[in-house]
């Protein structure tokens, strides 16, 4: 087999968080060498704070630095090399500015106007590494009246539209609670870098990728703002419920917070549903017996498929339907997701070593490749860990001159002295 898509590409990302790191995880996956830079002074958010506790399990496997240990950061950092530099001064400014003829693309996820204000605005960095690709993701792009507004997930939900349409019939806008739009943007952010890629292939041309997490989050609007624009109607709340088909929701089944996803999308599904639960009277009313019935009355439905789907054994009754050729599914939380047996045959889900956190299942590569050699699954890497590897290795600096941007607290490893 091949090597990875991406090995011998390289990327300098300047990201944090969820969203931008994300994105470069997953070409981390496809091989490329993401070299994470990163500032002792002040560590990425999901690093969390230097004085932060360590957990209880942590420290049963002898972890000491809080910064090192953080699951957030170490589960959307996987196979990336960590860099200590800082670019506010002239020294780490000048390191940063040798390291971009060496690569291939930058990610950043700072507010617009940094990146300039650093002297790295796009036309910069071109001008030093022809041919580069940058990458920008921020909140609602770098133009426009809202561009100097900051933003994250949680605020990026209302203003996209996704709020408007999370909740239930006649209640409040909701947000998931997952901050949802990172990994979007994260994903949008990922596939327009291989794009640019392989126009570069074709071309010989960089690009400047500016991507609003607003705007990749419409999409998942579209419909409703297309709705909205043509007709003047705002789409109502409706929780788990289909615009057309009855039923189409989630229902209680025995035990605690134990629950079963059921739709029926044809005539012939709702007489196998109601079949597959014994012909209940109740279900096989005639208050039921079409779509269109079903849906005039969604409320008495729900009531009444919930009192038979809560004597249920949520797995038993998900495969009795399932064979009868209903559509229905498990309501699995995180624990269970980690444990899925598909998930965890394809390696989707694993176990990943961290020399400081221990082993832990983690999400990793979500695909295979026919033609090519996956890489090799590493963990997220410590604070600085691989400052001096990177800058020996890619600007053949010694362990004299390293010491000196240590020194003046430049790079490094673990909090600033």
């Amino acid at each position: 087999m091949t090597r990875a898509p991406l090995d011998g590409y390289r990327g300098i990302v300047l990201t944090q968080a969820w969203a931008g790191t994300y994105c470069t995880e997953l070409l981390g996956f496809m091989g490329a060498d993401i070299i994470q830079v990163e500032v002792r002074k002040r560590p990425d958010s999901w690093r969390g704070a230097y004085d932060a506790p360590v957990a209880e399990r942590l420290k049963e496997l002898g972890a000491t630095n809080p910064w090192n240990c953080n699951y957030l950061y170490n589960s959307v950092n996987l196979n990336k090399r960590c860099l200590t530099l800082d670019l506010q001064t002239a020294e780490g400014a000048d390191v940063y500015r040798r390291l971009l003829p060496l690569s291939d693309f930058v990610v950043e996820n700072f507010s617009p106007r940094v990146l300039g204000n650093l002297g790295f605005a796009y036309e910069q960095m071109a001008a030093l590494r022809p041919g580069i690709i940058l990458c920008s993701l921020s909140a609602y792009g770098h133009d426009g009246p809202w561009a100097n507004i900051p933003g994250i997930g949680g605020t990026i939900e209302p203003t996209s539209g996704l709020s408007a349409l999370l909740g239930y019939a006649g209640g409040p806008p909701l947000n998931s609670g997952i901050m949802y739009p990172d990994a979007v943007a994260g994903l949008n952010a990922f596939a327009a870098i291989l794009a640019a890629l392989r126009h570069r292939e074709r071309t010989g041309e960089g690009q400047y990728i500016d991507l609003s997490m607003q705007e990749a989050n419409l999409v998942f609007a579209g419909e409703a703002a297309m709705e909205y624009l043509r007709t003047g109607r705002q789409r109502e709340r409706m929780g788990n419920r289909h615009p057309a088909f009855a039923p189409h929701g989630i229902f209680p089944c025995l035990g605690e917070d134990r629950w079963i996803a059921v739709a029926c999308e044809t005539e012939w599904q709702w007489q196998q549903l109601v079949g597959a639960l014994g012909r209940p009277p109740a279900l096989a009313a005639g208050e039921f017996a079409e779509n269109r019935l079903r849906k005039a009355n969604e409320i008495a439905l729900e009531e009444r498929l919930a009192a038979f789907t809560r004597g249920w054994d949520r797995d038993d009754l998900v495969a009795r339907l399932l064979a009868a050729g209903v559509i229905a599914a498990p309501v699995h939380d995180a624990i269970e997701v980690a444990g899925d047996e598909p998930l965890r045959g394809r390696g989707v889900i694993g176990p990943v070593a961290h020399p400081e956190a221990g082993e832990w299942l983690q999400a990793r590569i979500p695909w295979r490749y026919s033609a090519s050699q996956a890489p090799p699954v590493r963990p997220a890497p410590r604070l600085g860990e691989h400052s001096a590897e990177v800058l020996a290795e890619l600007l053949g600096m010694g362990p004299e001159d390293y010491q000196q941007l240590v020194n003046k607290g430049v790079s490094g490893e673990g909090p600033p002295d």
